[in-house]
């Protein structure tokens, strides 16, 4: 088994929840802005209604996202971790 390859595979996994990250928290804080706004606007306007809830759902799932970044971040690591005691076990093996 190639180790570079068990290397770049779980590099590759943290990278890309570190983009999922990313983008989830960059999600929520744009709902929470639109809230805001909308907040204001039904102020202005004198209407009652609550925030579409469109916003919530879409909070709800941005937080399931962010829970997912972490998991596949521990995953990633966890290859990493794993490729880094196998290059330990062969050089103790081969000395």
């Amino acid at each position: 088994m190639d180790v570079r390859s068990a290397f770049n595979s779980g590099l590759a996994g943290f990278q890309d929840a570190s983009a999922q990250l990313s983008n989830a928290s960059s999600r929520i804080a744009q709902a929470g802005i639109a809230e805001k706004s909308m907040t204001e606007e039904q102020q202005a306007t004198g209407i009652s209604s609550p925030p579409a809830e469109r916003a919530s759902i879409s909070i709800t799932d941005e937080i399931i996202n962010l829970k997912l970044a972490e998991l596949q971040a521990k995953g990633a690591a966890k290859v990493i971790t794993t490729a880094n005691d196998m290059v330990g076990t062969l050089i103790d093996t081969s000395a």
